[in-house]
């Protein structure tokens, strides 16, 4: 009888350990579902972002060499300073303010690459190349640099460019 007993609380045991295990097992694929969608969902978003700050970096300084820096026909103001978008055109030379001054031969812009620190600032690099003269002068000019765009998510959720380098 003793041995029957046994045997009966033992098996009880082993449906209690058998439970635990089950409840552990299952916690623990919860948790690494969760995880792994959880980290999925906050590379898209970093995805997404990359590719919202290098098309709007491309679309920027476009803008800015297409309006020879003329903030006042920008259409981003919300989110550029004046003296940034200024600089952004890569066409600046001297006192020339009149494009149609200019004879372009070679004016590329790179692809746009981005990286994203810290959640809520970035950095979108470019390379220009630039090749003109100006009427009625003699030679051409040569340029061609690397830009770093900084970029600050402030507090209402908005990209905003914070700082430009454009090396000498």
């Amino acid at each position: 009888m003793k041995k029957e007993m046994d045997m009966l609380e033992d098996k009880e045991k082993l449906k209690t350990n058998n439970k635990k295990k089950k409840i552990i097992v299952t916690t623990v694929t919860t948790a690494v579902v969760f995880i792994t969608v959880g980290t999925g969902v906050y590379i898209n978003h970093l995805i997404k972002v990359k590719n919202y700050l290098s098309d709007l970096t491309y679309d920027i300084v476009q803008e800015s060499y297409d309006n020879y820096g003329d903030y006042s026909k920008s259409k981003y103001q919300d989110i550029v300073p004046e003296n940034i978008y200024s600089s952004m055109n890569y066409l600046c030379s001297g006192s020339y303010d009149n494009r149609d001054e200019f004879i372009i031969y070679v004016s590329n812009q790179s692809k746009v690459n981005t990286l994203i620190f810290f959640l809520d600032t970035a950095e979108s690099k470019y390379t220009y190349e630039i090749k003109f003269s100006i009427k009625g002068e003699e030679g051409y000019s040569y340029g061609k640099s690397t830009c770093t765009v900084q970029w600050k998510l402030d507090d209402d959720n908005v990209w905003r460019v914070s700082d430009f380098d454009d090396p000498p």
